[in-house]
């Protein structure tokens, strides 16, 4: 371990907030003398876990769901939920029996952003007293906060977000980061990035213009804007509208109908998408794919599908 993240009771450091940022920031703290000030910030990061859980993972057949959940807040990115977030995707990612990951929000908002309060933890506390060291808030931004975004994003499983009421700020780019999106005309996305100060760092900057152009990608983000789901759908940027009392129930079904596909045909497409999009040229693009849809064709699922046509009957899907 590198000096400048050395505690002197690491004993003591919960495995939920147990990151980089933060180790720099206690060592900070205790070599300036104020250990007992963070050792307490810690001690209630400590307890929102213990009351309210902050994070809850739970599979539903093929479907694996991870639920934001700390209701004091409305699921506020509350310190400990960062690195939460990012083993629990980690954790669905890695069990061969969830084929699709859906994300939501307890209750009935999805997520309120970033937490603030006196028990939080921001770039900022890595800055220094006058808030001038920009390089401890990159690292902070690059160790703990932006991981969630690429979780999702570069999860080789399908992801769906389940927009249940409103998502503000930073919380958007989870949604934004998921293949998916549903949400019902009582949900909100508020980009409130500029209303402040604070720019799109953690994903909707690149993700936006992608998802709906960039034109009106600008106009959300310089207006600081707020819509509904229903100009969501409009946009481009929800896939399904559903009813506000079913959200829940019908994009779980919704992520259950793509679980019922091959697993193995469904990441190699998303991978075609994602890898594609970098591609200049149709010609690159193309032997990639064939390369790619090689490995499909050797797939006992695509063999029983093919028998399966002949047969005239629904494909067996194995997963393999």
């Amino acid at each position: 371990m590198s000096p400048d993240n050395t505690i002197s009771t690491e004993a003591r450091l919960p495995w939920h907030v147990d990151t980089l940022p933060i180790r720099r920031w206690i060592a900070a703290m205790e070599s300036n003398g104020d250990a007992d000030v963070a050792w307490d910030r810690v001690k209630l990061w400590d307890k929102m876990v213990n009351e309210h859980d902050v994070l809850k993972v739970s599979r539903e057949g093929k479907v694996g769901i991870i639920e934001l959940s700390y209701l004091p807040k409305r699921n506020a990115l509350v310190p400990p939920m960062y690195k939460m977030f990012v083993d629990g995707m980690r954790e669905l990612q890695e069990d061969e029996d969830v084929w699709v990951i859906m994300i939501t929000g307890n209750g009935n908002t999805f997520s309120s952003g970033g937490y603030v309060g006196r028990d939080a933890f921001y770039a900022g506390l890595d800055a220094g007293s006058n808030g001038q060291k920009s390089e401890p808030m990159r690292r902070t931004f690059a160790e703990m906060f932006q991981p969630v975004t690429t979780s999702i994003y570069e999860s080789e499983k399908p992801t769906v977000a389940a927009v249940n009421g409103a998502v503000f700020a930073e919380s958007n780019d989870i949604a934004l980061s998921a293949d998916l999106r549903t949400a019902s005309p009582d949900s909100s996305f508020n980009f409130s990035f500029a209303a402040t100060g604070n720019t799109a760092y953690t994903g909707a900057a690149w993700s936006l213009p992608r998802l709906i152009g960039m034109s009106r990608a600008k106009d959300l983000l310089f207006t600081a804007q707020s819509i509904d789901g229903t100009r969501a759908l409009e946009l481009g940027l929800v896939n399904y509208l559903y009813d506000t009392e079913t959200l829940k129930e019908d994009s779980l079904a919704l992520a259950q109908k793509i679980a019922g596909l091959p697993p193995i045909t469904l990441r190699l497409i998303k991978k075609e998408i994602h890898r594609g999009w970098g591609i200049g040229e149709l010609s690159a693009a193309l032997d990639l794919y064939s390369m790619i849809e090689t490995i499909v064709q050797s797939t006992d699922d695509h063999m029983d599908a093919e028998e399966a046509i002949i047969e005239k009957r629904p494909p067996v899907v194995r997963g393999s």
